[in-house]
């Protein structure tokens, strides 16, 4: 946004300039857009729809940066195998595992070793408006690994039992998927699975997931190897040291990820989303465009005489010029200021997209926050600067004479 600005910087400050030093005042402007209600009303109608799709869009990367950003800690490593981009893709034998685990670099809590082998799968679950169902992301987790979550907290039942074909789900999936609830019971690969818990994870990524134990998950899917591992390093400036030396490792030969840096590549799971938002809003932005030009053209056209008098009261064509420019700012900033207060009724709102690297669901909520709001309102001013321009040019061109005679 602030490159749009850049090359009209010289025209905005002297704009302010010429309504401080060689004012029309702007209340004349006021008394034209309150003269014409309903040119008003509908153009600044059309900028407001603009602009909160503008905003709303902002808000729905601003809300998977968030889930994703929020996943990762700055002391823990995902260790993958060589050239996996995700958990899932990836491949970690038992006999690794118990190598990773034994590193002087782990971290120890008061049950041992904060290393969590993990294996992932991808289930259908139906959503709850009945619209058909969608991947989600199954978690089989180690204890260690409920452990070195921090920002997940049970909120109801308890946490799954070694061995047990149970299930923790998130609290946040209740609105979007169909039967979760405690003590409902998926069944899958032969076996029925019971819900136990709900927890909360903070809006991270982990409120997309079911966990379960690792081992009932992976003798369910016949698997003898791990997917990835969770480790927690004694302090975050050992991270570089642990990588390197797992990389090194020939029994090893594996690939160490900080969390952070993790999930922050999966923010890449927006973008085609985010792509068709900014398409659908560049072609409505050119419609805004229009109606504000065209409303000020109206404008111009039904006050010719009035510019006439202006001209022979010795206003200046550059103010005429500001003053036409003035009113097509009010009228988008209008707009603007509806449009930011529409798409903060989007805040808070939960949906999903899907993650194409993992091909399962991704739940987060929109962020509309009041930097995103301020910049959909300087947006509104773009149009109007875009807008405003070509009719505030065309009325300080009118001749003096054409003006007078209403020509």
């Amino acid at each position: 946004m602030e490159l749009l600005f850049l090359p009209l910087l010289p025209y905005l400050a002297w704009l302010l300039w010429t309504a401080l030093r060689h004012p029309i005042p702007l209340s004349y402007n006021w008394r034209s857009l309150w003269q014409r209600k309903v040119g008003t009303l509908s153009t600044a109608g059309a900028i407001a729809v603009v602009v909160a799709i503008f905003v709303v869009v902002l808000s729905l990367a601003q809300g998977i940066s968030s889930a994703f950003v929020s996943s990762g800690r700055a002391d823990q490593v995902v260790v993958l195998r060589p050239n996996a981009r995700v958990e899932l893709n990836s491949s970690l034998e038992r006999d690794r595992a118990r190598i990773l685990k034994s590193s002087p670099l782990v971290a120890w809590d008061s049950l041992g070793p904060l290393a969590s082998a993990e294996c992932l799968t991808v289930k259908l679950l139906e959503l709850a408006d009945g619209s058909g169902s969608t991947n989600v992301l199954f978690r089989g987790l180690e204890p260690a690994g409920v452990r070195m979550r921090s920002q997940v907290r049970l909120v109801e039942g308890r946490w799954f039992r070694p061995n047990l074909p149970e299930l923790v789900l998130p609290l946040k999936m209740k609105d979007r998927f169909r039967d979760i609830a405690l003590g409902r019971t998926f069944t899958f690969n032969g076996l029925n699975w019971t819900v136990v818990g709900l927890f909360d994870a903070g809006s991270s990524a982990f409120d997309s997931e079911v966990w379960t134990d690792v081992e009932t998950l992976m003798h369910a899917h016949r698997r003898i190897s791990y997917n990835a591992m969770l480790v927690r390093l004694q302090a975050p400036e050992k991270i570089p040291v642990f990588v390197k030396a797992i990389e090194d490792d020939k029994r090893l030969k594996l690939e160490g990820k900080p969390e952070a840096a993790y999930f922050a590549q999966q923010t890449e799971a927006g973008k085609p989303i985010q792509i068709l938002g900014q398409m659908i809003t560049v072609i409505l932005t050119v419609g805004a465009i229009f109606a504000a030009m065209n409303t000020m053209f109206a404008a111009v056209a039904s006050r010719t005489p009035e510019i006439g008098t202006l001209r022979a009261l010795g206003f200046r064509r550059v103010e005429i010029l500001a003053s036409f420019q003035w009113e097509a700012l009010m009228l988008c900033a209008l707009g603007g200021v509806a449009g930011a207060a529409m798409a903060l009724s989007f805040n808070g709102i939960r949906t999903g997209t899907t993650n194409f690297e993992t091909f399962s669901d991704v739940g987060f909520a929109f962020t509309v926050t009041p930097a995103l709001m301020l910049e959909g309102f300087g947006f509104s001013l773009l149009m109007g600067v875009l807008g405003g321009f070509p009719p505030a040019w065309r009325a300080s061109r009118i001749p003096v004479t054409d003006a007078m005679k209403g020509g």
